[in-house]
Parts: structure tokens; sequence; C-alpha cells
């Protein structure tokens, strides 16, 4: 890959009239600028940041390559297209055109997508996009122009918020990430370990597969059981035979339907499979708890 070239060289292959920039205002790892494009036919090679081109004036057919062969529509305000970074493309129009750019760095958006997703995001990339029509980053953009323009007090904090949210809005719906493998080594963070009981709650009366359960902290199996057991003190498989235990145990305290049918609340494949799980965790058959519970509350 060639040299990237800077937000400040774009406008030496895109040359046009720079309206309002952000930077006085603005944060530098989120840009805004408005330029007013003659028609033009132009090569921008690969750009450091990501690139959202909305359109605020004038109606134009664009055509656009990026990689393989040229893509062609009518753009005009409310009109977004993507760029992702390091690609080189080009750009042919033929009336005169108003935009707003963001530039956006590669740092904001995989911290931001780490900080939506909570998981570690190693690459971000954009979807290549001629026409997108997005009320919400039209919207975005009007109230960042807003904003620069007036300079009023608390501009800056109003500024990044907005940046935040068009960030977020738009790995949302116009990213592809690639999540890094978490480390094998340690416990979990508190978001995943809530995941992981809130699954096994939710599925408790199936049975739950090593698998599932990695998918959701993007762990091959071998190193979720190694940081379940660091974690838990317990291997995946106990964990989740515990959890079936004490949910039995809930149904034997307030339900008087019949065991077989707690079997399978609770996930066993049968009664006697409660019966020789229930023994091993309790000491004690799941009619001998429920009969001393029953005792229990008689004494009591």
């Amino acid at each position: 890959m060639g040299q990237l070239i800077t937000v400040e060289e774009l406008p030496r292959y895109a040359p046009g009239e720079l309206k309002l920039d952000s930077s006085p205002v603005g944060r530098n790892d989120f840009r805004l600028r408005i330029f007013r494009y003659a028609p033009s036919d132009i090569w921008v090679p690969p750009s450091e940041n990501y690139l959202i081109v909305i359109y605020r004036d004038g109606v134009t057919s664009m055509n656009r390559r990026v990689t393989g062969a040229w893509k062609q529509d009518h753009v005009g305000r409310g009109v977004t297209t993507l760029l992702t970074r390091a690609e080189p493309s080009n750009w042919r129009w033929q009336h005169d055109i108003e935009v707003s750019h963001f530039y956006i760095s590669p740092t904001l958006m995989t911290k931001t997508a780490s900080e939506a997703f909570d998981r570690d995001a190693e690459t971000v990339e954009l979807h290549d996009l001629l026409k997108v029509e997005d009320p919400m980053l039209t919207w975005i953009n009007d109230q960042m122009v807003q904003e620069i323009a007036a300079g009023g007090p608390g501009g800056r904090l109003c500024y990044d918020a907005l940046a935040l949210q068009a960030s977020v809005h738009i790995l949302r719906k116009y990213a592809a990430i690639e999540f890094k493998m978490p480390c094998a080594q340690g416990r979990f963070r508190p978001a995943h370990a809530r995941l992981i009981e809130d699954y096994v709650e939710q599925n408790i009366s199936r049975n739950i597969t090593l698998e599932e359960l990695a998918n959701i902290c993007n762990c091959t199996p071998v190193q979720f059981a190694r940081k379940f057991r660091i974690h838990y003190g317990m291997r995946p498989h106990a964990y989740v035979l515990r959890r079936k235990v004490e949910h039995a145990c809930q149904h034997l305290r307030r339900d008087r339907v019949a065991l077989k049918e707690i079997a399978l609340l609770a996930g066993f494949a049968d009664q006697s499979h409660l019966n020789r799980v229930f023994r091993q965790h309790m000491n004690v058959t799941p009619a001998e708890y429920r009969r001393q519970v029953c005792e229990t509350k008689f004494e009591a």
C-alpha cells in the first residue's frame, strides 16, 4: 500500500471552494468541511481517514469507481456517499454541487466500535455505497454546521456529541467490523460475564453447547473453557448443571407439577437424569427435597 493522504492534502486532488471548516470548534479525529465543486473528473489517492460525503446543494449524475467497475447514480440534497479508508477512487460529475465531508480517523472508529459493541475492534471497513438516503446523517450534518457557524458557548461539547452519534450510526448501518480474539488469560470482562449468565438463564430449558457460549465472547471453545474456569472456578458444563439444579429447586419449592415436567423445565433429558444430577449436587433426590421443604413449611 502506498502513502495515505491527509485531510489537508485532499484538495490537491479534489480542488474546490472551501466554504466551512470545523477545525476551530470540532475535534481533529472527526472533521467536517464544506466544499463547492464545479464539474470535475478526478482521481483521489488512498486516504488515511474514512470519508463520508453528504450532498447539500445541486443535483448531478455521479460516477465513481473504487474497486472493480464504475458505479453511477443521481445525487442531491439528502444523499450520502461512503468511502472506506486506504482505497483509491475515481469520481466524475457534470454539474455544480456543494457537499459536506466528514473525515473520521481509524483510531476514533475502532475506539467507538469497541465501546459500542463491548468487544475489542481490530479493523473497520465501510461498505462501498455511492448513494444512500439517510435523514439521520443529513440532520447531524446540519446541526454540526449550525454549531460551527454560531461559535457559541458549549459548541465544542455539542459538536463532539454529534460526532459520536454519527460514528455509532455509521458503524451500526454501514460498516463491517472485525473483532480481536480475546486473550485466553485472565477473567472475563464484566459485560461478557453478564452476557454469559443471561444466556444460560434464558436457555436453561435446553441443551447449551460450549460452542454457543464461546461465540458470545468471540472465543474458541478451548479459550472460553480456560477463561471460564479462571472466572467461575469451575468448568462451563458444571456451571450449567448447577444452574439447572437451582432452577429445579425453585420449581420444587413453589410448583406441584410432576417431577418429569420439572425435569424438562430445568433442561434435563428426563426424570432419571434429573434424579441423578440432583442427588450429586444436593445429596437428596428431588422427591426427598420437596418433602423436606413441605415439612419445613408445616413446622413453621
